[in-house]
């Protein structure tokens, strides 16, 4: 099953994943997958984000706004190409486990409108087995164009992210 996540910028979806995918593990959940936290300078300032490899707890720059990093840009981020290619391999080996629980964090305009950033991973989204779950953030503005681009014969449910229910693992089954 496709969950949809969705909530205004800001709001708490990376974190809210970070905690879904923490009790997952202490279950003995297989969880693979990319999460993807900001990053903040010493005044509180966003400055980009890392890549989360949830199955090897493994962390790696992926956007900047105060460097180059050698791939694409989108509105004030430089994106790792080095980076997105390693969070592809991540995600993609997840997609290929049975019975696994994969996460995806986030799908925006970089993967719709330009196909890059973890758009080689889209295209697998179509075929998930019954066993699989996958989360996976998307814009609000992108949801409709995510569905008709992306998995518009799949089973998915939307998940919208507030104040009130954002830190209730519950929402998600």
């Amino acid at each position: 099953m496709i969950t949809i996540i969705s909530g205004s910028k800001g709001i708490g979806k990376t974190t809210f994943l970070l905690k879904k995918s923490s009790a997952l593990i202490s279950e003995k959940t297989t969880v693979y997958g990319i999460l993807t936290p900001s990053l903040y300078n010493e005044k509180g300032i966003k400055y980009g984000f890392f890549a989360l490899d949830l199955y090897r707890k493994e962390k790696w720059e992926l956007a900047r706004t105060d460097k180059k990093l050698k791939g694409p840009s989108f509105g004030p981020y430089n994106f790792s190409e080095k980076g997105f290619k390693k969070a592809n391999k991540v995600i993609k080996k997840g997609l290929k486990q049975a019975n696994s629980t994969i996460f995806l964090d986030e799908i925006g305009p970089l993967e719709l409108s330009e196909k890059k950033g973890f758009y080689p991973c889209l295209s697998k989204l179509n075929k998930i087995k019954k066993t699989q779950n996958i989360f996976i953030v998307v814009r609000p503005d992108l949801i409709k164009s995510f569905i008709e681009k992306v998995i518009p014969h799949s089973k998915y449910n939307i998940v919208t992210i507030n104040n009130e229910n954002r830190n209730q693992m519950e929402i998600l089954k």
